[in-house]
């Protein structure tokens, strides 16, 4: 079962709101909200911002909610 733990990220920036994803309780991923005016566009999508156990890509997309985060980290783990 995968569960979003929220959790501060001290980033440098006001992109702050960050979630532990977590997998059978093993954390796999960290991901933030982007909220910097800098991000543009991207303001209000979620990044990753590290990946454990396959969790991890070159360039990996941005999220427009937690639930397409779910379910890419879902296809990363298969």
């Amino acid at each position: 079962m995968m569960e979003f733990q929220p959790i501060k990220v001290a980033t440098g920036s006001s992109d702050e709101e960050g979630r532990l994803v977590l997998l059978d309780g093993r954390l796999i991923a960290v991901i933030v909200r982007l909220d910097d005016e800098a991000h543009g566009a991207a303001r209000g999508q979620w990044s990753l911002e590290a990946g454990f156990n396959g969790v991890d890509s070159v360039k990996p997309p941005l999220f427009a909610n937690l639930q397409s985060a779910e379910r890419w980290i879902e296809m990363q783990i298969v």
